[in-house]
C-alpha cells in the first residue's frame, strides 16, 4: 500500500496494483481499475517513486521466499594441538629442531 493525501487533507492508502492510470491535468487524479477516481495532493513523480519502491520491496520479498538466504556456516571448531608450543606435550614439537647436531 502507498499513502496518499486527498485535496481536503484526508490521508488514506491505495494498493498500487489497483491503479490503472494517473492523470496530471491540472490536478493529480488516480484512476483505479474498479473505476474509482481520487484527486490527490502528491505529484505524479512522487506517486511513481512510491509505486516503484512498493514493487521493488514486493520483488525482493518474493525472491527471498523462493530463494532464501544460504544457510549460515557452522560455528568454528576448537581443536587441541597434538604438540604443545613449549615442548611439554607428549612428544617433540614439529617446529623444534634438536640442538647439538650438525646437519650434513
Amino acid at each position: 500500500m502507498i499513502a496518499v493525501t486527498c485535496r481536503n487533507g484526508e490521508h488514506f492508502s491505495v494498493d498500487p496494483d489497483a491503479i490503472e492510470r494517473v492523470e496530471t491535468d491540472p490536478d493529480t487524479v488516480v484512476h483505479l481499475v474498479d473505476g474509482t477516481k481520487y484527486v490527490v495532493a502528491e505529484s505524479f513523480d512522487h506517486l511513481l517513486d512510491a509505486i516503484q519502491a512498493h514493487r521493488a520491496v514486493a520483488v525482493l520479498a518474493s525472491q527471498h521466499l523462493t530463494d532464501p538466504l544460504p544457510p549460515q556456516p557452522p560455528p568454528f571448531r576448537v581443536e587441541r594441538r597434538q604438540f604443545s608450543r613449549d615442548g611439554a606435550g607428549s612428544g617433540p614439537s614439529p617446529a623444534v629442531v634438536p640442538t647439538g647436531r650438525d646437519e650434513a
